[in-house]
């Protein structure tokens, strides 16, 4: 009576396992059933990098928020078409593109937001010595920190040694070309007058998905047409794919991929401010002013 039993609960199993395997296939892949036993395909939307505390919007309805455990969502079962994905937080800047889906394909969406007001600490011209110190001999003296950030602004030859991931140290006038342009690892940023462009050149098979069409990686991307030259242009530490430009009396940054409703998010404003990357941090000069940007 025992075995009969355990046959019996073999034969169930296995076609329990027979009739299920199916339908997660079908699910893994996307696929869903619709009214009446149809089969629907469909795809999703991953949307990462987004700020911990950011509320999802998807066409404009509330769909999921982020945590600090995790920052990345998947939106699944979507039928293709093109949907509009909002990504909001409170003081910082909205993030919104429209993407295709797919059936049985999982499309990426890559956020970057910055806070409304960038924090940004002043780097003081001189110090004052030891509280110690009688009142009646005070005397400032200069600041080495301000002496060597300043030095990253003057120097016209690559003599500083760099420690970050970043492009080399952008000493004076170099806005890159297409022959030689700034690296972030493989990936290329110029300007072209007023034209900020920017190119993979690396192995296709490793190539962020917004440099690639159907058959290759190779296509240049036009980051943003700002008019005229730029002071300045580099890569903004920290961040995957976003470059950061001086154009007059500004410092922005904004995301390399192409897509029509990306804004540029203000990082600085003052007179004709320039910047620097040293050591993986973010400097800003206006005239005697610097600082570092905290990122």
């Amino acid at each position: 009576m025992i075995i009969i039993k355990r046959k019996v609960k073999l034969i169930i199993f296995v076609l329990v396992f027979i009739i299920a395997s199916p339908i997660i296939i079908l699910y893994a892949n996307g696929d869903i059933f619709g009214g009446g036993w149809s089969l629907l395909k469909t795809g999703g939307i991953y949307i990462s990098d987004a700020p911990v505390g950011s509320d999802i919007y998807l066409n404009s309805k509330f769909t999921n928020n982020t945590s600090f455990f995790d920052r990345n969502i998947l939106i699944k079962s979507l039928k293709k078409g093109k949907y509009e994905v909002s990504v909001k937080k409170e003081s910082y800047n909205t993030w919104t593109k429209k993407i295709t889906v797919f059936d049985n394909l999982v499309s990426e969406a890559n956020v970057f937001m910055l806070p409304n007001v960038i924090n940004i600490r002043e780097i003081y011209r001189y110090v004052l010595p030891n509280s110690g110190t009688p009142t009646s001999t005070i005397t400032k003296s200069k600041n080495p920190e301000y002496l060597e950030i300043l030095e990253t602004f003057t120097k016209k030859t690559q003599t500083i040694i760099k420690t970050s991931s970043t492009s080399s140290i952008d000493f004076k006038g170099n806005l890159g070309t297409k022959a030689s342009p700034i690296m972030d690892g493989k990936i290329g940023l110029w300007s072209e007058g007023g034209r900020i462009l920017s190119a993979w050149f690396g192995n296709n098979d490793l190539a962020p998905r917004y440099f690639c069409d159907v058959s290759n990686c190779t296509k240049t991307i036009q980051v943003i047409d700002i008019g005229i030259k730029p002071t300045r242009l580099n890569f903004l530490p920290e961040y995957s794919g976003v470059a950061v430009i001086a154009f007059q009396n500004k410092i922005f940054a904004i995301q390399i991929e192409q897509n029509p409703e990306k804004v540029a998010q203000i990082i600085y404003k003052g007179n004709v401010p320039d910047l620097r990357i040293y050591n993986n941090i973010l400097y800003i000069k206006d005239g005697n002013y610097i600082a570092e940007v905290l990122l």
